[in-house]
């Protein structure tokens, strides 16, 4: 015998693999202190075979306060599994308790079942659920770093965001690029990927690019009812490259011109 018979294929945030068919992507729950929220996924079997569907639980990103709590004292599934007939689906209810708890926490209910058309392959796909509790949150973030250069006929702006506060972020706002007062080229910003409670997270986004020229860059992001802006100034030359002009830069170019 193998010392490891089944491989097991992780799909995580997304809603739907192979035949087996989540909904909602996602959770988000906001919640007074000592209160609980009961709610529920779907799951359809998409199958043309009958599948059991094993169902499990585990922290994900909790707030810093709340990274030793279990996930099984504030997340509450009553199903250890499901049998679903071919195009069948079923409601999997959830309950989560906030109790005493402050800041926020975060779980993956995972689906796991066995392929019908493959031996030995395990297919899971995991659903995330956020608790917030209401009142408890504090809200700090910044953008740390800022990086541009050319890609295509775009500029592509690579930026840092550090998340100092107790709540996971979905930033929205946007960015441009402006000549002295006019805004030459811009670019909104939509719900991006969370950033977790004391972690950082990178993103990349593109903006049209402009002709050669000094510029100031400005993202500008907002969550939760903040606001942060950071600004950089930016050089581009004749063949499209972009660049961060440097503080150091721009001190010897007032020296030369001095």
């Amino acid at each position: 015998s193998t010392l490891f018979p089944y491989t097991t294929l992780f799909r995580s945030n997304l809603s739907a693999f192979a035949g087996l068919i989540i909904n909602p992507a996602r959770s988000e729950v906001i919640i007074e202190k000592n209160s609980e929220h009961d709610s529920s996924y779907t799951v359809t079997n998409g199958f043309d075979k009958p599948v059991k569907v094993e169902i499990s639980i585990k922290n994900w990103n909790n707030s810093r306060e709340n990274r030793d709590i279990p996930v099984n004292s504030w997340l509450f599934v009553p199903y250890s599994c499901v049998y679903l007939e071919p195009g069948e689906a079923k409601k999997i209810d959830y309950t989560v308790k906030s109790g005493n708890l402050s800041g926020s926490l975060s779980a993956m209910i995972s689906f796991t079942v066995k392929s019908p058309d493959y031996e030995g392959i395990n297919l899971m796909t995991s659903v995330p659920v956020y608790m917030t509790i209401d009142g408890t949150q504090n809200i700090s973030f910044d953008i740390e770093k800022i990086e541009v250069k050319k890609e295509n006929n775009n500029i592509a702006v690579n930026f840092t965001v550090k998340n100092e506060g107790n709540v996971h972020l979905r930033l929205n706002g946007g960015m441009k690029i402006i000549k002295g007062k006019n805004i030459v080229s811009e670019r909104m910003i939509n719900d991006l990927s969370p950033v977790y409670p004391d972690l950082t997270r990178k993103f990349s986004e593109l903006i049209d690019a402009v002709p050669k020229g000094v510029y100031t860059l400005n993202i500008s992001l907002n969550a939760l009812g903040k606001t942060v802006e950071k600004s950089i100034r930016m050089r581009v030359n004749k063949y499209g490259d972009a660049a961060e002009v440097r503080s150091e830069e721009r001190r010897v170019g007032k020296e030369c011109r001095s």
